[in-house]
């Protein structure tokens, strides 16, 4: 990311673009930027994407500073988009969880949602199928739905996404899931007062309701 103090001993500025080129099979172009104030001079080099290059327009030559600030603002978000791809090469994200991911890699807050909110647009990011994915992996733990619904807000799925989870839960036999739970981790209900008040609120922990707990235990004992 470019820092660049323009404030060059309060002195006049000169904004050249040097250079210009394609990169990365032409998805990017790559700009060579002089920044002089009296003998003080520094070179930049800034990355636009392609729809940036298209819509900012810049040419070789000398430019004003509000123009160069607009392209060291695209700059900065095509670099939280390409690193943003990087991450999403390495597993699912919702646009939140990627935002604060991007915010701690260094990215400025504004350009972090940007990046996210553009990468969902290229379709990087499917939160709908992902939260789908992820419900199934709750229930292959056998999470009770309390649980599930935390731990997918933790994730960062946003309202849109979490509107389906009413349906999918609607699905699930909960009390089922919770006796199965009981049977993998205990041969028989504990008949002890203390050690069975113990495995309800371990239950409880998983996310399952004291009802569920109740006709797990019902289902069990038959």
């Amino acid at each position: 990311m470019t820092n660049t103090n323009r404030n060059f001993h309060n002195a006049p500025m000169t904004i050249t673009i040097r250079s210009l080129h394609a990169q990365n099979d032409g998805a990017e172009v790559a700009l060579r930027v002089l920044l002089e104030s009296g003998e003080h001079r520094e070179e930049q080099r800034l990355l636009l994407t392609v729809e940036q290059y298209y819509e900012l327009k810049p040419v070789r030559g000398v430019i004003d500073e509000e123009t160069y600030e607009r392209l060291e603002d695209a700059s900065k978000l095509c670099q939280a988009i390409r690193c943003g791809e990087n991450l999403l090469s390495y597993g699912a994200n919702s646009v939140q969880m990627l935002t604060q991911k991007l915010i701690q890699r260094g990215f400025l807050r504004e350009t972090a949602a940007q990046a996210a909110q553009r990468l969902r647009e290229m379709g990087l990011i499917d939160e709908e199928s992902d939260l789908r994915r992820e419900f199934e992996i709750c229930l292959g733990k056998l999470w009770g739905s309390k649980r599930i619904y935390a731990h997918l807000w933790n994730r960062g799925f946003g309202n849109e996404a979490l509107s389906e989870l009413p349906a999918l839960l609607e699905e699930v036999d909960f009390a089922e899931n919770c006796a199965k739970l009981v049977c993998k981790h205990y041969a028989v209900i504990p008949t002890e007062h203390d050690e069975r008040r113990r495995l309800i609120a371990s239950l409880g922990r998983y996310g399952y309701s004291l009802a569920e707990i109740r006709e797990a235990f019902g289902k069990i004992e038959k």
